[in-house]
């Protein structure tokens, strides 16, 4: 129950408590009187009954003045001491409680505020030593990163449930779609990610059989079993694909455990191999070109990592959604940019940028940053918000074009966005132009604000970001707003296990009791 409503069932509690009070005291002494010594009374009453009205009314007034003032420099300052308390413990050590209401609650503020502040030197030294102790671990990282970036032949790594776990670049260019089905303005990333599966990017088939392949080959003690098979993506190339396993051993009896009966498959590493030459490729349409960014006066543009992992995907499995942890759900976090705020009466969608997040991670590589030929004036209204001008986005992409990019892009994912109800109102108009439909569950970084912080004032993407101390960069671009959303997010997902909401389906049913979660568009 709401502490405002709480306030008002005590105020009206104590305002029924002193009238039933005070006309049981007049009924019983009514019903005391001799019919004689009633009819006197009965004379008086418009002299005698004012005033114990009076008195229950004033009484009232006093008391409920005092519960008042109990209220808002003690219960709510509290309650809000409490979310900053949490805030300060799970999200953002430097944030620091305002000191407010009484003069004891004050008091705790100030110590609270101290606490914090030796927590926050005791974390630093802890961060400093860890940080040191991880040195080598970072550089043997780097190294390898560096290894498998100059690899000649392509490389992925996956569970045995398919799940990727690394790519290198030559991968990622070997698995590329026909770039005439590529909308995205920055790079050409297809369908290739971490936590994607690989049956979407080879001949399932062709998979499977050679994984049979090489469970056979390592029921029958083969120190190094590998399957081979030939695949030809649709833009007429042939990739030579060599599969190897991945062990993990849980023996203790012998070292290297090569032909051990407990030596298990775990995973699998694929070698990819272009057969077709380069001049034998048909021509593909030039892509538009890349978007730069803008970020404090600095002009960026995103490069493309080296290497893509993700080890800690290798465990596998899936399950039901709505019982899945929030910590391991893959997320879409997206946003868009539009001509105006009424997409049932005509506004569309001028920009859309999306960045996935994988095992609690922001892949920072895996984006979409597209401009969107709306066919019709962008008013000068909405230009003076995001600076999108009808001259930026001629002869980009239309957002039936663009959508079955991005519905494939969320494949497998939680939509995010921050008032999800607008952007998803903009993607459901067009499902049927586009061809796709958008099911995928939804989650809303304002929705789920007010939940964690129901006493604090104001969720819009600049005060939750504050609060988390987070620096909201691109505000108003597509791209920087998804980013920013997706910072909160990783902040947010610990601050509602406090509160007991560990799963997707806890934390669509705590949305759903969020005042916010009645705007509609």
């Amino acid at each position: 129950m709401k502490p405002s409503l709480k306030y008002w069932i005590f105020i009206l509690g104590i305002a029924g408590v002193i009238f039933s009070v005070i006309l049981a005291t007049v009924a019983g002494s009514w019903l005391s009187l001799t019919t004689a010594e009633q009819l006197v009374v009965a004379g008086m009453a418009e002299k005698i009954l004012p005033y114990p009205l009076l008195g229950a009314v004033l009484l009232a007034a006093i008391i409920c003045s005092l519960v008042t003032l109990l209220f808002r420099a003690y219960i709510l300052p509290i309650l809000r001491m409490a979310e900053a308390t949490q805030l300060i413990s799970l999200a953002n050590p430097d944030h620091r409680i305002i000191p407010e209401g009484g003069r004891e609650v004050v008091h705790l503020a100030k110590i609270i505020n101290a606490a914090a502040e030796e927590s926050r030197k005791l974390r630093s030294q802890v961060d400093d030593a860890i940080r040191s102790a991880h040195a080598e671990l970072r550089e043997e990282r780097n190294r390898f990163a560096a290894l498998m970036s100059e690899l000649p032949l392509g490389v992925l790594a996956c569970n045995t449930d398919g799940t990727i776990l690394l790519y290198n670049q030559q991968a990622q260019a070997l698995l590329h779609l026909p770039t005439q089905s590529i909308f995205v303005s920055t790079r050409p990333s297809g369908w290739l990610g971490l936590g994607r599966s690989l049956f979407g990017l080879l001949p399932p088939d062709s998979i499977s059989h050679g994984l049979e392949l090489l469970r056979q080959g390592v029921a029958r003690g083969e120190s190094s079993p590998t399957a081979e098979f030939v695949s030809t993506p649709e833009d007429g190339r042939t990739l030579r694909v060599v599969m190897a396993p991945v062990f993990g051993f849980h023996c203790q009896l012998h070292e290297l455990c090569i032909q051990c009966e407990r030596r298990q498959m775990t995973g699998l590493v694929l070698t990819l191999e272009e057969m077709t030459p380069r001049s034998a490729s048909p021509p593909n349409k030039p892509l538009p070109s890349p978007t730069v960014t803008e970020v404090a006066g600095e002009t960026v543009i995103p490069l493309p990592r080296p290497v893509y992992y993700e080890f800690d995907l290798l465990q596998g499995g899936a399950g039901e959604w709505g019982s899945h942890p929030l910590r391991k759900l893959t997320y879409v976090v997206f946003d868009t940019e539009t001509t105006g705020l009424n997409p049932a009466g005509g506004d569309e969608i001028v920009q859309l940028g999306a960045v996935r997040i994988v095992n609690g991670r922001i892949l920072q590589g895996e984006f979409i940053d597209q401009l969107v030929d709306p066919r019709r004036a962008i008013p000068d209204e909405a230009v003076a918000v995001h600076g999108i001008t009808g001259k930026m986005v001629a002869g980009q992409p239309t957002v039936e074009e663009l959508l079955p990019y991005f519905h494939r892009f969320t494949e497998g994912a939680v939509l995010v966005a921050h008032n999800a109800a607008f952007d998803m109102r903009c993607l459901k108009l067009k499902e049927r132009q586009s061809g796709v439909r958008f099911d995928n569950p939804v989650l809303d970084t304002l929705l789920l604000s007010s939940v964690v912080h129901p006493h604090q004032e104001g969720h819009s993407l600049e005060g939750i970001a504050g609060r988390l101390n987070l620096t909201v960069a691109g505000r108003h671009t597509a791209l920087g707003d998804a980013m920013v959303t997706a910072e909160i997010l990783l902040k947010l997902i610990p601050l509602l296990e406090a509160q007991g909401i560990t799963t997707l389906e806890g934390a669509l049913k705590a949305s759903r009791t969020s005042a916010y979660a009645r705007v509609t568009y």
